[in-house]
């Protein structure tokens, strides 16, 4: 199979997952909201970098992800949207202590410090971000969306580092542990709590039945996110954070042998996951907070794939993505 002939569709079509397909009723103004972000707060970036943020249309994962919340409950998630985004593909040729620096000033403000007038928009949202969850969510869930945050920076992004520089990738036991935090997944996972309006206690949270299946949803998103963003990587030449190269590499297969496989070790990590909460009910008075949980996971994980589908950010040859400038890296990122 040659790369032009790959097509993402082909394993991942629309509609693959059992759960329902659906799409907000606010998606056109969240739309509006994005746009205006994009153009007004986000001028850090280069025209053609918001140009091409514009046409990934961003809110529509937001809208396909998590259809049942109010718009009120849509615009920190719409925003965050955003913002974690952009932050990953900016922060692509940044050195580690560059990383760092970044990584502590958003958690920082993420619990209470204000953004200076001269920090960009990554900055000022971050904390619009942190007042508007803290009106809509108890002090707990605020506290979870924090060390996801920081976990899927510091485990994720950060660990990506030495490989992406070194152009090399990792072996496939140590890049499936990476690539657990650096999909970025866990703070987006638990917006299905803010749908749900049940948000689970710590010692259920934290149970090892439930962080196992929270560990099979964000592999299934990471697995899902290489077969989908697999055209644009190709085209970098240099990218080697897929499974799909990965396995090309430590197995010397063909892109079309990596490709079945990868498709075959997401479908084994979804049916983990969904074994698993079919196997144990024991949550008691909680299991229906872990039911809703697990469903809204699902339309997540359905709504992305959608997503992935329409959009033009993984367009082949990387035409959709708004690659970092060096102008953007090392002048106006910090």
């Amino acid at each position: 199979m040659k790369p032009e002939e790959y097509h993402s569709k082909d394993y991942l079509p629309r509609g693959y997952y059992p759960w329902p397909d659906l799409i907000s009723p606010h998606a056109e103004q969240m739309g509006k909201d994005m746009e205006g972000w994009i153009d007004n707060d986000y001028t850090f970036l280069t025209e053609k970098q918001r140009e091409k943020y514009k046409k990934m249309r961003l809110h529509m994962c937001t809208a396909r992800m998590w259809p049942d919340l109010t718009y009120e409950q849509s615009i920190p998630c719409n925003r965050f949207m955003l913002q974690y985004v952009a932050l990953d593909d900016q922060v692509e040729h940044s050195s580690p202590k560059e990383m760092e620096q970044m990584r502590n000033r958003c958690t920082a403000i993420l619990r209470g410090e204000q953004p200076k007038p001269e920090e960009n928009a990554l900055y000022q949202h971050i904390a619009l971000i942190r007042d508007e969850f803290r009106t809509l969510m108890p002090a707990i869930w605020v506290e979870r969306f924090i060390h996801y945050f920081y976990q899927s920076f510091r485990y994720g992004i950060e660990l990506e580092y030495p490989y992406k520089k070194a152009e090399r990738p990792p072996s496939l036991h140590l890049f499936k542990t990476i690539r657990e935090y650096s999909v970025l997944m866990r703070p987006y996972l638990i917006f299905g709590e803010i749908e749900s309006g049940l948000v689970l206690p710590e010692h259920i949270f934290e149970h090892i039945v439930f962080q196992k299946m929270i560990s099979h949803m964000t592999l299934t998103v990471a697995w899902q996110n290489d077969i989908h963003s697999l055209p644009k990587e190709m085209a970098k030449g240099t990218e080697v954070f897929n499974l799909v190269f990965v396995l090309q590499q430590q197995y010397n297969l063909s892109l079309a042998e990596a490709c079945s496989e990868t498709f075959r070790i997401h479908n084994e990590e979804m049916a983990g996951f969904m074994t698993l909460h079919s196997e144990y009910r024991e949550f008691g008075e909680y299991q229906e907070h872990v039911d809703k949980f697990v469903y809204y996971a699902g339309v997540g994980l359905q709504g992305v794939n959608t997503f992935y589908l329409e959009t033009e950010r993984y367009l082949h040859g990387g035409a959709g993505f708004a690659w970092p400038e060096k102008i953007v890296n090392e002048k106006d990122l910090l």
